[in-house]
């Protein structure tokens, strides 16, 4: 069709892509009618055939879905969708507006389910009865939004995915990201508009770019091979600009004061765009036979770049997209923008330092296959020697060389207590950074009252992974006597996320069961191998297996947790864990 568009200017005509609709690439696929009249407006329930909120609901929820999401997923282009959402305030609006209609429901129905988690309980059933009503909405036009050639279609599907991802559907989030990537190929989203407003211009680029970080967080999430070439698209970032999160009676007024949340998404893609080579090597189709063959030249060679690069992007972040680990966050002098800039700075940390863990995967997994090959013991084989270098291979250097960490590595590791090993391993620094994250119970509080509660539990899940394998690998050193505090405090954390995210509360299980296995390989290295007793008889001669110290829904944390919010937080974070 592309060829045959060219035919048709060279006579100066232009093809009916109504008439087309049915041939790839042809048309825009299914609209929907535009009504005889073109002044008809029906009432918006009657266009998507479900209840709606009426505009005061709507405000209230449009000022939560910006406190909880829009900061961290930078979908909406505020000035067109507070211009949009003009048109339809009298509860009115065209057929043809389905579209931004579903979108909105999409954002609403967010907003609703996060609002369900505020306030006295007998108020968060209606809203979480207004979140699946409003979700339902979207859901039963999923094929309908899927054949819509529109931004908004686009903009839905993002949202969609970005919401099932962290509350327990993640199959279908994936499938989402698949489909959301083809239909802004064929919007032309990939490419360099030279033509349009500057709003049409920087809402697409915004659409591309959520879409670009979305994909290479898959990858990670989910081990896959990214689904973005970077030699394919030649979009600019976005530009600079502030927005307004107010929608209400003042919202005129509050304007005055708008939030610039676009540096966030700025600095994010140029994360992802410097770890993007490595991505591919690591999750790409051929990865697992890749990393065998190239693991002591190339791999070293790209990592040791990336990780030079990676810490050069740190050492440039502006400072209000900077984390500082040791001082939290003040909910009684803080305003709306500085906590939105502060969950930022907590993505952006989080996302660096996962990358970190991510890029140094093979160090992971050779450390994994030794222990797997060997059994532990005091005298067993650690991460340390696994990582040195050999006298033919450097190993990767220490963030700290390249002057980009946020601590150095004895900081990082003397923060719980855990003496530092002769080779500062990148992976190490950023797992300890993150776990010392348990260490602000603020601003931790403040991340599980947004989209980022989940991004905050995979996360520490990640670190925990690390922290549990570096103590499996000794189990008897002073590294893996140190380690414990902050497995602890990530695991309890992941007790008290579950109650939010279905996503923490299976990530505890699973931390569960391995803090079960390290107690059990400490106690083997101490007396030796627990023989199983053999059938009918006790054998007294066996160790017992160390219990895991109470901390689960049966414990006396877990029942004063059920009181109040503010409670768990003072329970999970100044109990003495010492």
């Amino acid at each position: 069709m592309g060829i045959a568009r060219k035919i048709y200017r060279l006579g100066s005509q232009t093809i009916d892509e109504n008439q087309t609709s049915a041939i790839p690439d042809g048309g825009a696929g299914t609209r929907t009618p535009l009504p005889r009249n073109g002044c008809q407006r029906l009432p918006i329930p009657t266009i998507l055939e479900g209840r709606f909120p009426d505009l005061g609901t709507i405000q209230l929820l449009l000022e939560e879905y910006f406190e909880a999401v829009h900061w961290f997923s930078l979908v909406l282009y505020e000035p067109k969708f507070r211009r949009q959402l003009q048109s339809i305030e009298d509860g009115l609006a065209h057929p043809s507006e389905a579209p931004f209609l579903i979108l909105l429901s999409t954002v609403l129905g967010m907003a609703a389910w996060y609002q369900s988690k505020k306030g006295p309980r007998d108020g968060s059933q209606e809203w979480k009865l207004w979140s699946d009503d409003l979700l339902k909405i979207v859901e039963t036009r999923l094929v309908q939004v899927m054949d819509q050639r529109s931004l908004a279609a686009v903009q839905t599907l993002i949202l969609l995915g970005s919401h099932h991802v962290y509350h327990g559907r993640p199959n279908l989030s994936f499938a989402l990201l698949g489909a959301t990537i083809k239909m802004s190929h064929a919007l032309g989203l990939h490419r360099r508009q030279k033509d349009g407003s500057f709003d049409d211009v920087e809402e697409r680029k915004r659409v591309w770019w959520t879409i670009y970080t979305w994909d290479r967080f898959a990858s990670i999430s989910y081990g896959r091979p990214l689904s973005i070439n970077d030699e394919d698209y030649n979009v600019d970032l976005p530009a600079k600009f502030t927005e307004s999160p107010f929608f209400g009676v003042d919202a005129a007024h509050a304007q005055a004061t708008g939030i610039c949340y676009s540096p966030y998404q700025t600095e994010l893609t140029q994360l992802y765009l410097i770890a993007s080579p490595a991505l591919k090597k690591i999750f790409g189709s051929l990865s697992a036979r890749a990393t065998h063959q190239y693991f002591d030249s190339v791999h070293r060679s790209m990592i040791s770049n990336v990780t030079q690069r990676l810490a050069s992007w740190r050492r440039h972040l502006p400072p209000d997209l900077c984390l500082d680990l040791k001082r939290d966050y003040d909910p009684l002098a803080t305003g709306w923008g500085v906590r939105a800039h502060l969950l930022q700075s907590l993505s952006l940390q989080l996302t660096f330092d996962n990358l970190l863990i991510v890029l140094h995967r093979p160090f992971l997994t050779r450390q994994l296959e030794n222990l797997s090959l060997s059994s532990p013991g005091p005298n067993g084989s650690s991460v340390a020697d696994m990582i040195s270098p050999s006298a033919s291979h450097a190993g990767p250097q220490s963030l700290a060389s390249h002057g980009g960490s946020v601590h150095s590595p004895r900081e990082s590791q003397d923060c719980f207590g855990v003496e530092p090993t002769a080779i500062s391993e990148q992976w190490w620094d950023a797992a300890v950074r993150t776990a010392s994250v348990t260490e602000l119970p603020q601003l931790t509080q403040l991340a599980t009252e947004s989209h980022l509660v989940a991004f905050v539990a995979m996360n520490m899940f990640n670190a925990a992974i690390v922290l549990i394998l570096v103590a499996l690998s000794d189990p008897l050193s002073d590294q893996a006597q140190g380690i414990k505090r902050p497995i602890t405090k990530v695991f309890r954390l992941e007790e008290l996320l579950g109650q939010r995210s279905s996503l923490s509360s299976q990530s505890s299980a699973v931390l569960k069961n391995l803090i079960r296995l390290l107690l059990r390989r400490e106690s083997e290295a101490m007396i030796g191998p627990t023989a199983p007793p053999s059938s009918g008889v006790v054998d007294h001669t066996a160790a017992p297996q160390p219990p895991l110290p109470d901390v689960g829904p049966s414990s006396a944390v877990s029942e004063r947790v059920s009181h109040t919010q503010t409670e768990s937080w003072q329970i999970l974070f100044h109990t003495d864990l010492r």
